[in-house]
């Protein structure tokens, strides 16, 4: 079953490539498809085998890491905007519906003061699949986070997340080489 699953990565890597991973970023915020396995298996297939070497650590940057983490990131923009806008009238019409209450956002909204802490607090979440990245965007948009920052430490948190999946990826298809 493993081993299907990795021929079926590989042919859809081999068939897209770098577009393939931009564009599974990009739909990853709206459907829950976990950039953990996407990355990894990424990484798995298509650095298979190298040492680590500069060759290797290019093509994990502008092959994996880069892709991904801007389709992240016009994923996360794509959520965010509409949010921006008509996010505070809908939760004040909707809101009773889903036990949520614009007062409730004001609170949270205050708790963000916009120091270094919130923006490594930002940054760790984006970088670190605790909450689904939707949720974050929808939340940064109704409170009216910053745009031009909320870019950036989203863009530079899923940097750092496909980094690390990579890697890890990357020396678990090396360790395993012999079982694929």
């Amino acid at each position: 079953m493993f081993e299907d699953i990795i021929i079926q990565l590989q042919n859809i890597i081999t068939a897209y490539g770098a577009i393939g991973l931009f564009l599974s970023g990009v739909i990853k915020e709206f459907i829950p498809i976990p950039s953990t396995a996407i990355i990894l298996g990424t990484s798995l297939v298509l650095l298979k085998g190298q040492a680590i070497s500069f060759e290797s650590i290019l093509i994990l940057l502008l092959v994996i890491v880069l892709p991904i983490s801007i389709g992240m990131t016009i994923g996360a923009i794509i959520t965010y905007i509409p949010c921006f806008y008509i996010g505070k009238p809908f939760i004040i019409k909707w809101g009773k519906y889903l036990s949520l209450k614009w007062e409730d956002i004001e609170k949270l909204d205050k708790k963000f003061e916009n120091t270094t802490r919130d923006y490594i607090l930002l940054y760790i979440i984006r970088a670190t699949p605790v909450i689904p990245s939707i949720i974050l965007s929808a939340f940064c948009g109704v409170i009216r986070y910053d745009l031009k920052k909320y870019i950036l430490i989203t863009f530079l948190g899923g940097v750092t997340r496909a980094l690390i999946f990579g890697i890890i990826g990357w020396q678990f298809g090396n360790v395993f080489i012999g079982y694929f």
